[in-house]
Protein backbone atom coordinates (compact mmCIF):
# COMPACT_ATOMS: atom_id res chain seq x y z
CA UNK A 1 0.00 0.00 0.00
CA UNK A 2 2.70 2.50 0.97
CA UNK A 3 4.80 1.69 -2.11
CA UNK A 4 1.74 2.28 -4.30
CA UNK A 5 1.13 5.64 -2.61
CA UNK A 6 4.77 6.68 -2.92
CA UNK A 7 4.82 5.58 -6.55
CA UNK A 8 1.71 7.60 -7.36
CA UNK A 9 3.18 10.73 -5.75
CA UNK A 10 6.42 10.27 -7.69
CA UNK A 11 4.46 9.84 -10.93
CA UNK A 12 2.40 12.97 -10.21
CA UNK A 13 5.60 14.86 -9.44
CA UNK A 14 7.21 13.74 -12.73
CA UNK A 15 4.07 14.57 -14.67
CA UNK A 16 3.90 18.10 -13.30
CA UNK A 17 7.58 18.72 -14.06
CA UNK A 18 7.21 17.35 -17.58
CA UNK A 19 4.39 19.87 -18.19
CA UNK A 20 6.74 22.73 -17.32
CA UNK A 21 8.48 22.37 -20.74
CA UNK A 22 11.91 23.18 -19.38
CA UNK A 23 10.85 26.28 -17.47
CA UNK A 24 12.01 26.88 -13.92
CA UNK A 25 8.87 25.41 -12.38
CA UNK A 26 8.13 25.03 -8.69
CA UNK A 27 5.22 24.47 -6.35
CA UNK A 28 4.35 27.14 -3.81
CA UNK A 29 3.84 25.93 -0.25
CA UNK A 30 2.42 28.66 1.98
CA UNK A 31 2.57 28.16 5.74
CA UNK A 32 0.83 31.15 7.38
CA UNK A 33 3.81 33.56 7.73
CA UNK A 34 6.43 31.66 5.71
CA UNK A 35 6.31 30.37 2.16
CA UNK A 36 8.50 27.89 0.33
CA UNK A 37 8.98 27.03 -3.32
CA UNK A 38 9.45 23.31 -3.75
CA UNK A 39 11.61 22.33 -6.72
CA UNK A 40 13.42 19.08 -5.93
CA UNK A 41 12.14 15.65 -5.01
CA UNK A 42 13.78 15.87 -1.59
CA UNK A 43 12.00 19.18 -0.89
CA UNK A 44 8.68 17.59 -1.85
CA UNK A 45 9.40 14.56 0.33
CA UNK A 46 10.24 16.78 3.30
CA UNK A 47 7.09 18.86 2.77
CA UNK A 48 4.93 15.73 2.51
CA UNK A 49 6.49 14.30 5.68
CA UNK A 50 5.89 17.61 7.48
CA UNK A 51 2.24 17.68 6.42
CA UNK A 52 1.68 14.11 7.58
CA UNK A 53 3.23 14.88 10.98
CA UNK A 54 1.17 18.09 11.31
CA UNK A 55 -2.03 16.18 10.48
CA UNK A 56 -1.26 13.52 13.08
CA UNK A 57 -0.39 16.20 15.64
CA UNK A 58 -3.69 18.02 15.05
CA UNK A 59 -5.68 14.87 15.77
CA UNK A 60 -3.62 14.00 18.87
CA UNK A 61 -3.91 17.54 20.29
CA UNK A 62 -7.66 17.33 19.72
CA UNK A 63 -7.73 14.11 21.71
CA UNK A 64 -5.61 15.75 24.41
CA UNK A 65 -8.02 18.64 24.90
CA UNK A 66 -10.87 16.15 25.28
CA UNK A 67 -8.98 14.27 28.00
CA UNK A 68 -8.89 17.35 30.27
CA UNK A 69 -12.39 17.24 31.74
CA UNK A 70 -14.03 20.09 33.58
CA UNK A 71 -14.54 19.38 37.26
CA UNK A 72 -16.41 21.49 39.80
CA UNK A 73 -14.06 23.38 42.08
CA UNK A 74 -11.12 23.19 39.65
CA UNK A 75 -11.32 26.28 37.42
CA UNK A 76 -7.59 26.06 36.70
CA UNK A 77 -8.40 23.40 34.07
CA UNK A 78 -9.68 26.15 31.78
CA UNK A 79 -6.17 27.48 31.07
CA UNK A 80 -4.56 24.25 29.74
CA UNK A 81 -7.63 23.56 27.60
CA UNK A 82 -7.46 27.09 26.16
CA UNK A 83 -3.71 26.74 25.42
CA UNK A 84 -4.21 23.43 23.65
CA UNK A 85 -7.11 24.91 21.69
CA UNK A 86 -4.85 27.79 20.60
CA UNK A 87 -2.29 25.30 19.23
CA UNK A 88 -5.03 23.29 17.50
CA UNK A 89 -6.39 26.42 15.84
CA UNK A 90 -2.94 27.38 14.51
CA UNK A 91 -2.40 23.88 13.13
CA UNK A 92 -5.82 23.90 11.45
CA UNK A 93 -5.13 27.23 9.77
CA UNK A 94 -1.74 26.00 8.53
CA UNK A 95 -3.43 22.96 7.00
CA UNK A 96 -6.19 25.11 5.51
CA UNK A 97 -3.67 27.39 3.80
CA UNK A 98 -1.79 24.38 2.42
CA UNK A 99 -5.01 22.92 1.03
CA UNK A 100 -5.98 26.25 -0.53
CA UNK A 101 -2.79 26.10 -2.59
CA UNK A 102 -4.67 23.89 -5.04
CA UNK A 103 -1.86 21.38 -5.54
CA UNK A 104 -3.66 18.02 -5.50
CA UNK A 105 -0.81 15.83 -4.11
CA UNK A 106 -0.43 18.16 -1.11
CA UNK A 107 -4.17 18.04 -0.55
CA UNK A 108 -4.03 14.23 -0.57
CA UNK A 109 -1.02 14.14 1.75
CA UNK A 110 -2.79 16.48 4.17
CA UNK A 111 -5.82 14.18 4.15
CA UNK A 112 -3.51 11.20 4.66
CA UNK A 113 -1.91 12.83 7.70
CA UNK A 114 -5.28 13.64 9.24
CA UNK A 115 -6.49 10.10 8.55
CA UNK A 116 -3.40 8.53 10.14
CA UNK A 117 -3.91 10.81 13.12
CA UNK A 118 -7.55 9.73 13.40
CA UNK A 119 -6.47 6.08 13.25
CA UNK A 120 -4.10 6.79 16.16
CA UNK A 121 -6.90 8.55 18.08
CA UNK A 122 -9.29 5.64 17.52
CA UNK A 123 -6.60 3.19 18.62
CA UNK A 124 -5.95 5.15 21.82
CA UNK A 125 -9.68 5.38 22.53
CA UNK A 126 -10.07 1.63 21.98
CA UNK A 127 -7.22 0.81 24.36
CA UNK A 128 -8.71 3.13 27.00
CA UNK A 129 -12.15 1.55 26.55
CA UNK A 130 -10.76 -1.98 26.91
CA UNK A 131 -8.86 -0.99 30.09
CA UNK A 132 -12.05 0.49 31.53
CA UNK A 133 -14.00 -2.65 30.71
CA UNK A 134 -11.31 -4.85 32.30
CA UNK A 135 -11.32 -2.70 35.44
CA UNK A 136 -15.10 -2.90 35.67
CA UNK A 137 -15.02 -6.65 35.13
CA UNK A 138 -12.42 -7.04 37.87
CA UNK A 139 -14.39 -4.74 40.20
CA UNK A 140 -17.61 -6.63 39.43
CA UNK A 141 -15.95 -9.94 40.18
CA UNK A 142 -14.62 -8.53 43.45
CA UNK A 143 -18.09 -7.21 44.41
CA UNK A 144 -19.72 -10.54 43.61
CA UNK A 145 -17.07 -12.36 45.66
CA UNK A 146 -17.93 -10.12 48.62
CA UNK A 147 -21.62 -10.92 48.25
CA UNK A 148 -22.66 -7.52 46.86
CA UNK A 149 -24.43 -7.10 43.54
CA UNK A 150 -22.83 -5.03 40.82
CA UNK A 151 -24.70 -1.74 40.26
CA UNK A 152 -24.73 -2.31 36.51
CA UNK A 153 -25.71 -5.96 36.42
CA UNK A 154 -28.00 -5.57 33.44
CA UNK A 155 -26.58 -5.08 29.95
CA UNK A 156 -23.10 -5.78 28.67
CA UNK A 157 -19.99 -4.01 29.90
CA UNK A 158 -19.35 -2.54 26.46
CA UNK A 159 -22.83 -0.96 26.56
CA UNK A 160 -22.12 0.59 29.93
CA UNK A 161 -18.84 2.21 28.81
CA UNK A 162 -19.18 5.97 29.02
CA UNK A 163 -18.12 7.87 25.92
CA UNK A 164 -17.24 11.14 27.66
CA UNK A 165 -18.57 14.56 26.70
CA UNK A 166 -21.14 14.82 23.92
CA UNK A 167 -19.19 17.49 22.03
CA UNK A 168 -15.54 16.75 21.43
CA UNK A 169 -12.75 18.49 19.60
CA UNK A 170 -11.74 15.24 17.92
CA UNK A 171 -15.05 15.21 16.06
CA UNK A 172 -14.57 18.77 14.76
CA UNK A 173 -13.41 19.12 11.20
CA UNK A 174 -10.00 20.49 10.36
CA UNK A 175 -10.87 23.24 7.91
Amino acid sequence: MSSLLIGSFQEAHRHLFSRADGEDWSVYLGLVFKAYYLRTTSQFALAYFFLIVVGIAERLFSLGIDSIHDKPGQPWRIFPRACIYFVITIIRYVLMIVIMNGYIPMFLVTCLGLTLGQIAVEGIRYVKMMRSIRRRTAAGAQNNADGFDSPKASGSLADSYEQGPKTTHVSESCC
